[in-house]
């Protein structure tokens, strides 16, 4: 192996004229800027064109694939666009890279593979540093969007559907008339139709229901609650710290799943991000090779011709 090394340096010696450069690096920065953004736009590519066929598929009527299946598709689909477009991105970069040998031998290959790699590497950070600013935008909203459901929680009045917030559901849950209740209404007696509490003391029960979302349970002094669903609903006292806990339950058991959830996307989307980088840097790195050992081989036979 190392004469065929010393034989192949020696034909490039003879076939392509080396030129001492102290001042001139073998890498080439416009190459590998020039492939990290043809793989961006391969990569986008290659995603539009996976959100369309995905979204042909999709029916809002539960007609379609599951969302289990359309996830996993969306991730194989990820990683093979960003195998598509670092492979892209390196190969050109590769065969724009110049001179063709380095005038060190057995170091071609090697300056090829890091030019891909490199490319790899400026496409992840521009990558990231969109999805960083992105993401910054989507915070920034969600908590503009958060802190006006939550105000309007707090005003909220039963009359007025367009403030229901998922908060909303708890209250309704907790002041639930209780079955059989009845009222008077001249000197009739008719199921139960209890008039709407006032906005106040509407708005005060949404505001402990929320605290205590963001506690994860209700604090003693909230107990309290009691006495209003008691109060709102005809039950009994017990009856009535019963219903309160019930609900109280149901909201930590919801806070909890929803947790579950993102925490289990979360682990997902670090699992498949991991995959989509790591094929990406690969396939940057063996088209770089690729694309050298192309160019060098058409160099050599110009120079033969």
């Amino acid at each position: 192996m190392t004469e065929i090394a010393i034989a192949e340096s020696q034909i490039e010696r003879e076939l392509i004229p080396v030129q001492v450069d102290a001042s001139h690096t073998p890498f080439s920065w416009s190459a590998a800027i020039a492939g990290a953004v043809a793989a961006t736009a391969v990569s986008l590519l290659v995603i539009a064109l996976g959100s369309g066929i995905g979204l042909s598929f999709a029916s809002p009527y539960g007609a379609g694939p599951s969302v289990v299946s359309l996830t996993i598709a969306a991730a194989v689909w990820l990683v093979m666009a960003q195998t598509m477009g670092f492979a892209s991105g390196g190969y050109l970069a590769a065969r724009l890279r110049s001179p063709a040998f380095d005038g060190v031998p057995g170091e071609t290959m090697f300056r090829d593979a890091a030019q891909g790699l490199v490319v790899w590497a400026i496409g992840v950070i521009a990558m990231a540093v969109i999805v960083g600013g992105l993401g910054i935008l989507a915070a920034g909203t969600t908590a503009r969007v958060a802190a006006g459901a939550a105000t309007g929680a707090a005003t909220a009045t039963r009359s007025d559907a367009t403030a229901a917030t998922p908060t909303e559901y708890f209250v309704d849950l907790m002041l639930r008339p209780a079955p059989g209740t009845s009222e008077t209404v001249g000197a009739a007696s008719s199921p139960a139709q209890p008039s709407a509490l006032d906005s106040e003391t509407r708005a005060e029960v949404t505001r402990v229901v929320l605290h205590g979302v963001s506690q994860a349970g209700l604090d003693d002094n909230d107990r309290y609650l009691a006495q209003v669903v008691s109060a709102r609903t005809g039950l009994p006292p017990d009856e009535a710290k019963r219903r309160v806990a019930m609900v109280e339950s149901k909201v930590r058991d919801a806070v909890n799943e929803a947790a579950d959830k993102t925490a289990k996307a979360a682990a997902y989307f670090s699992f498949w991000t991991f995959m989509s980088l790591l094929f990406g840097g690969v396939a940057a790195t063996l088209a770089g090779i690729l694309g050298g050992q192309l160019r060098d081989g058409e160099g050599r036979l110009a120079q033969a011709g």
